[in-house]
């Protein structure tokens, strides 16, 4: 029985299943182990259920032969066309191939929140495969100016996958007319990648960006924001926490930062930001040392968060979980 996907289910459980890779993941490029959470892989034949999730089976003795998927804005897309379906025109019995976020309940068997799903899957024919961007090897160009355009981009996934892009592959957007070029190949951002017979990509679909850019901190502590690298590195506290220069990776968005006596280090929209409507307040976040650190949310009210604040030597650090999730940053490799 078909109806309307419900509201997805709390999740309980962490990345810890991304250590169990699906048995029958088709990948691309190199395999490696999982370096960080990121979209997991799950296929077989589904079955609608009551609530309006789906359960999705396979043949396999692997801990995700059975996975109840969930969620408010599944992108369902045509594997063969990369075209938008609608998803109630899923049917009992169909083969599918979906990606989860990476957290899933401890129930058996487990549910998930879907993030993409591919259907009219024809008989042995090779899947695209769906890969978050956590790291990015362009080609080196000249320092020459206007800077010419990038012939290829070698990108790795979460998963591990390397892949090296070149512009003989088509590069299409999600549902915009957008023109997308390899240069938008960053860390953060979702493709969908069909290969040809020798497993080199040959056309890539690039989701819109999620985050305001992406940080990326060196064994060294060198911080980059957006690949330009700041002038104070990261600390590392005692019990282990990374903390960030608020003011050089938050000017280095394009965010304004001023010291307030009550409140803090205050990062606001910089002049060329666009804030959410109905949004008025030009605060995004607020950081006492040895105090609170305070996010504004859309809707203009404020929750606080954790992480740890401190002032050195005239600089204002903050843990590195608490900027990314105040700014809408995402942290590469």
């Amino acid at each position: 029985m078909k109806k309307r996907i419900l509201q997805c289910l709390s999740l309980i459980l962490c990345a810890a299943l991304l250590a169990i890779p699906a048995a029958a993941a088709e990948t691309s490029g190199e395999d490696a182990a999982p370096a960080r959470p990121g979209p997991v892989q799950v296929w077989g034949t589904l079955t609608w259920l009551d609530d309006g999730g789906l359960l999705v089976e396979n043949s396999s003795e692997d801990a995700l032969s059975q996975v109840i998927l969930h969620g408010e804005s599944i992108i369902c897309l045509d594997a063969v066309t990369g075209d938008p379906m609608d998803i109630q025109d899923l049917k009992d019995g169909d083969t599918i191939y979906a990606w989860v976020g990476p957290a899933m309940t401890m129930s058996l068997p487990p549910h998930a929140t879907a993030i993409l799903i591919l259907g009219n899957i024809p008989a042995d024919y090779a899947v695209p495969q769906f890969y978050e961007i956590s790291s990015v090897a362009p080609q080196a160009m000249a320092a020459i100016y206007p800077t010419p355009a990038l012939t290829w981009t070698e990108v790795t996934a979460t998963d591990g996958t390397t892949l090296k892009i070149t512009d003989e592959a088509t590069l299409t957007p999600y549902l915009t007319k957008n023109i997308v070029r390899l240069e938008d190949l960053i860390p953060g951002t979702r493709i969908l990648v069909w290969s040809d017979a020798q497993g080199e990509p040959e056309k890539v679909m690039v989701f819109p960006y999620e985050y305001r850019g992406y940080v990326t901190v060196a064994e060294d502590g060198t911080v980059s924001t957006n690949g330009a690298a700041a002038a104070q590195k990261a600390k590392t506290t005692e019990d282990g926490d990374t903390l960030l220069p608020i003011r050089a990776v938050a000017e280095a968005l394009g965010m304004k930062v001023h010291w307030d006596a009550k409140l803090g280090a205050v990062v606001s929209y910089g002049d060329d930001m666009v804030k959410p409507a109905p949004l008025t307040s030009e605060t995004l976040m607020t950081a006492m040392p040895g105090g609170a650190v305070s996010v504004v949310n859309s809707d203009g009210s404020t929750t606080e968060i954790y992480g740890t604040c401190l002032k050195e030597a005239g600089v204002t650090y903050v843990s590195q979980t608490a900027l990314l999730q105040a700014l809408d940053l995402y942290l590469a490799d």
